[in-house]
């Protein structure tokens, strides 16, 4: 067994998490670290989201996190990645999603696999559940390509509804986690105002722009000067 298998805080394949056998890592981030899972009650595979220890500190951040979640997990349509429980082990929180085969846009824009009908199919599936999303008064908050999945049908999912609220100012203020994700983030987000619909359409417009060229529009060396040009700079 290698390091890899025993990140997150004992989680390793072989264990269970309640009723959840744990199989194998199959992602990490700047959220935590996703594994799949066989639910051993309903006999199906899933996948178990844990976010990291340092992100979720105290309890008011878990309960936090566990209403966004409850919240994300009303949703139900076929371009949104279902949430079916949230919970803890050892104090860090998780959830348990449904589990989908495929790849994530930012594979497909990495190895240039895009052309104008997939961009098109893509981004009507990508506005289809976020309309849905917004209907129902949920706002995502970090629309970019490693939170959408594409199957092996071509059907897109949107992943991670609400988690960004859940680390609040330190998405911009973390080293190493605002580089990855400030240029994706509105005017009024690396403003610190209030994030709303609006915010996701833009957010969705820098993910459409990238798919086109590949290439974020306001894509800076550091993390400071990305947010800056989103405030007074026109895409590149």
């Amino acid at each position: 067994m290698d390091n890899k298998d025993q990140i997150g805080s004992g989680i390793s394949p072989g264990i269970s998490v309640g009723h959840y056998r744990i199989i194998r890592e199959i992602g990490s981030g700047g959220m935590g670290e996703v594994f799949l899972a066989e639910d051993t009650e309903l006999g199906r595979e899933v996948a178990l989201k844990f976010l990291r220890s340092d992100i979720c500190r105290d309890e008011a951040c878990r309960v936090r996190f566990k209403r966004e979640a409850q919240t994300a997990a009303k949703l139900s349509h076929p371009n949104i990645v279902t949430i079916y429980e949230v919970s803890e082990y050892r104090e860090r929180p998780f959830l348990v999603m449904e589990h989908v085969e495929g790849r994530s846009c930012q594979e497909l824009i990495k190895r240039d696999d895009m052309d104008i009908e997939k961009i098109i199919d893509f981004t009507r599936q990508i506005s289809e559940g976020l309309q849905e999303a917004h209907d129902n008064g949920i706002i995502h908050r970090d629309i970019k390509p490693s939170n959408i999945v594409i199957d092996s049908r071509g059907r897109c999912r949107l992943l991670d509804f609400g988690l960004a609220a859940v680390q609040g100012t330190e998405k911009i203020t973390r080293s190493g986690y605002a580089i990855g994700t400030a240029g994706y983030m509105s005017p009024e987000q690396v403003n610190g105002e209030e994030a709303d619909q609006r915010s996701d359409i833009f957010s969705l417009g820098v993910v459409l722009y990238e798919m086109i060229t590949g290439r974020q529009p306001f894509i800076k060396d550091a993390g400071a000067a990305t947010l800056h040009a989103i405030v007074s700079e026109q895409p590149e």
